[in-house]
């Protein structure tokens, strides 16, 4: 499981979840991105999830989306 930076591995699993679908979703990682802000803007307002627009976060998902598309691209 990737570390995104969340409090619980019930919250990197939801966001490793987000993350996959963007990446599966969408033809470049801009539209991804997007997304995933959106998905995390949902996700944070769940009490335990809470963490999930927090910029460790957002820079844990962006560099997983970045990563997605360089390997997509090779």
């Amino acid at each position: 499981m990737s570390d995104y930076q969340m409090f619980t591995d019930a919250g990197n699993a939801a966001v490793a979840a987000i993350v996959e679908d963007a990446v599966d979703r969408y033809t470049n990682p801009t539209d991804a991105w997007e997304r995933c802000c959106t998905e995390l803007e949902k996700l944070q307002t769940v009490e335990v999830f809470s963490e999930a627009d927090d910029t460790a976060v957002r820079e844990a998902v962006w560099l997983a989306v970045d990563a997605a598309y360089q390997i997509l691209a090779a």
